[in-house]
């Protein structure tokens, strides 16, 4: 399933607690990152079992340490993992390191992948939505259960990126918009998610 997206705004999940018996393992990658460090909390208040995946060691709840280029890494946090959030660094690397990642989760038994993905995959060919597209057609041929996520813009990224000097903030931290926008929170809530 292909989501599209507008500018998206805040996601409010239901809080809802899971059964012992319903309880599935998710992996969030890019748990430093804007998208998904708002995916991380999200799934906290949810009570939902999940590991959040860093390149370098954290001291956060729940991490784990892993590399999409390093295999035996993503071997290593992927056992017992059902669902995995993918997102990657908008890089030159990106479709690498995401095929890396599919394929892991092939060969880990992984469920079902939800891929952070970017609107206009599906239509340019070039540069960044060029790059997801190539994920994308690796994910579906993958065998994987899979939501395609494709947002357009985050509403934090209007501050980041728009208007930095007019944040007030301290020394060395980040600005935090009003509204921290996630469409991709939706999918990682613990209802079921639309198959493809």
């Amino acid at each position: 399933m292909v989501f599209h997206g507008a500018l998206t705004y805040l996601c409010v999940l239901p809080r809802i607690t899971l059964p012992a018996y319903d309880r599935r393992m998710i992996l969030v990658t890019g748990a430093s990152g804007t998208v998904g460090r708002t995916v991380v909390d999200e799934l906290r208040k949810t009570g939902a079992p999940f590991k959040a995946m860093y390149r370098e060691p954290s001291n956060a709840p729940n991490a784990v340490t892993a590399d999409f280029a390093d295999k035996e890494s993503m071997k290593r946090v992927l056992a017992g993992v059902d669902t995995v959030y993918l997102v990657c660094s908008p890089i030159p690397e990106l479709v690498d390191l995401e095929n890396n990642a599919i394929e892991a989760c092939v060969e880990a038994g992984v469920k079902h992948v939800v891929l952070n993905s970017a609107l206009g995959a599906g239509d340019y060919p070039k540069s960044f939505p060029g790059w997801h597209r190539q994920v994308e057609e690796k994910l579906q041929a993958s065998g994987l259960g899979y939501t395609i996520l494709r947002p357009n813009s985050f509403m934090q990224n209007i501050v980041l990126y728009n208007a930095p000097a007019s944040v007030p903030r301290e020394p060395s931290t980040r600005p935090h918009a009003a509204h921290d926008s996630v469409l991709s929170t939706c999918a990682m809530s613990p209802q079921p998610l639309p198959r493809r």
